[in-house]
């Protein structure tokens, strides 16, 4: 019996290599289940489980080697761990890329116009005193803001200092801010359209309206197109007026002249110190309608000085009105923009209903001698 368990031994080492060769052998495991019992009765009846070891490892080998194999790929995994160290380097510009969003951060103030405390003297005399306002950037649409008080409250010593223009410039105390920035003087950012008529005498109504390419140095033809293309613009003939010097021209037309020389520059901001206040009503309603047909062509920032109250809720989506001299913003209102004709909206009983309210606020500030009342 101790032979019969040796003679498969030397098969079965020959096996171990050539089982995963042999496909005949894993084809029948009951075969070999019912091999492995029997060798292992013998063993157990002979009481030869030292000598054991050395045959039933044969079978069990059997399965081993498929294993045995299975290390080889372990190589394969070990490649893996040496392209992740070299992945963790990759990882690092992740960083820099989120840093880059961090550049473009600042952006456009949101405020077009801020006053933060604003006064002004001349010596002993106080034009205005602690004027506070911000007036919202609209680049789309822009804004219309009217600006409203009694006869001396410093309505045009406000818009002045917009301009950056002298001897209302500079404050005497307070911030006077354009998108954010302190003014300093004047600027191409800003055009001011002043109540007298401001032409050149000397000047056709082309030259007065192409003066300020001029200044910037803009080719003759250049300037002279864009010019006539204005004077279009703002309701003149380009054929009957463009080569009329100022004498030649009514209030009115003198008044469009000095507006499409200041929209021929394009600025961001208008300033507008009762420009249509000399003109005979008819003609200052058409100067109205014109007025608001370009603000929404070109979309600035305005601010429009008036003793009007219609003129000035017409006008303003955004009406500031001033107290008695030093003038303070007494009280800001919102109110629709104009989407008829001033003649048309004038008749509207809301319209009229806030023009009577604020007709009634400043004839009372008007009948009051206290300052800053």
């Amino acid at each position: 019996m101790a032979d019969e368990p040796n003679k498969p031994a030397p098969p079965a080492d020959a096996a171990a290599p050539a089982a995963p060769a042999k496909p005949p052998e894993p084809v029948d495991p009951a075969a070999a289940a019912a091999a492995l019992a029997e060798l292992e009765a013998s063993f157990a009846a002979e009481g030869e489980s030292a000598g054991a070891p050395s045959p039933s490892p044969a079978p069990a080998p059997a399965p081993a080697p498929a294993p045995a194999p299975a290390p080889a790929p372990a190589p394969a995994p070990a490649p893996s761990p040496s392209p992740s160290p070299e992945a963790k380097p990759a990882a690092k510009p992740a960083p820099k890329l989120e840093a880059a969003p961090k550049a473009p951060a600042p952006t456009k103030h949101p405020y077009v116009v801020e006053f933060n405390g604003v006064t002004k003297t001349y010596g002993s005399f106080t034009a205005i005193k602690n004027v506070t306002f911000k007036i919202e950037d609209h680049p789309k649409r822009g804004e219309l803001v009217s600006i409203l008080g009694p006869s001396g409250c410093g309505k045009s010593t406000v818009i002045r200092l917009i301009a950056g223009l002298s001897p209302q410039f500079p404050a005497t105390s307070g911030q006077v801010l354009v998108d954010g920035k302190p003014v300093t003087g004047p600027g191409p950012d800003r055009g001011m359209v002043f109540q007298d008529y401001t032409s050149f005498d000397h000047r056709s109504v082309l030259d007065n309206v192409a003066f300020g390419l001029e200044c910037r140095g803009v080719a003759k033809a250049e300037r002279y197109d864009r010019a006539r293309h204005w004077i279009h613009k703002v309701g003149l003939s380009v054929k009957k007026d463009a080569d009329k010097y100022p004498h030649e021209l009514s209030g009115g037309m003198r008044q469009r002249v000095a507006i499409a020389r200041t929209l021929i520059l394009e600025p961001r901001i208008i300033l507008m110190d009762e420009p249509f206040g000399a003109l005979d009503p008819p003609t200052r309603t058409r100067m109205q309608d014109n007025l608001i047909e370009l603000w929404r062509e070109s979309s600035p920032t305005i601010f429009f000085i008036t003793h009007s109250i219609e003129e000035a809720v017409y006008f303003g989506d955004h009406i500031l009105i001033f107290s008695s001299s030093p003038g303070t913003v007494l009280k800001e209102m919102r109110v629709p923009h104009a989407d008829r004709p001033s003649l048309v909206m004038q008749r509207d009983p809301k319209f009229l209903e806030t023009v009577w309210e604020i007709r009634d606020l400043i004839d009372k500030l008007e009948s009051s001698s206290r300052a800053g009342d």
